[in-house]
């Protein structure tokens, strides 16, 4: 986990900077909350769901692929919510709030799946469909 965590900082450092950068324009002044506010949630989510997914990784496959499809639903749902309560506490008809929001999505669901990747790589491999004690027929 501090592996991820040493990974994820400066990631997640990179993508702050990029929302710095797009708070100078001036489409982009109105959803700068919004957009702080996806990325809090999308950082602690991943911390959350890394965490879940990697220490069921060392139990049965099939259980590491429930959680990890959990949490790719989860975000999806909480990323549909965020949105629906900006568009609706917001008047707008501007999409300009669309591009920090996948910048920030995008970004998150992107890196953790790699770090999955390489973790799923570096754990030995659990083939939980045959009994190895059993004697052979």
């Amino acid at each position: 986990m501090i592996g991820y965590l040493k990974k994820l900082i400066p990631f997640a450092i990179l993508i702050a900077l990029i929302l710095f950068v797009l708070k100078f324009f001036t489409a982009f002044k109105e959803v700068m909350l919004f957009a702080w506010i996806c990325y809090c949630v999308f950082l602690v989510f991943s911390i959350v769901s890394f965490y879940f997914a990697a220490n069921t990784m060392k139990k049965k496959f099939s259980q590491f692929m429930g959680v990890f499809f959990i949490s790719i639903f989860a975000k999806l749902v909480i990323a549909a919510t965020i949105v629906m309560v900006f568009k609706s506490d917001h008047d707008t008809t501007d999409a300009m709030f669309i591009l920090p929001f996948a910048i920030i999505y995008f970004s998150f669901l992107f890196f953790e799946t790699i770090e999955l990747v390489k973790l799923s790589r570096k754990t030995p491999a659990k083939n939980n469909s045959v009994d190895k004690t059993s004697p052979k027929p």
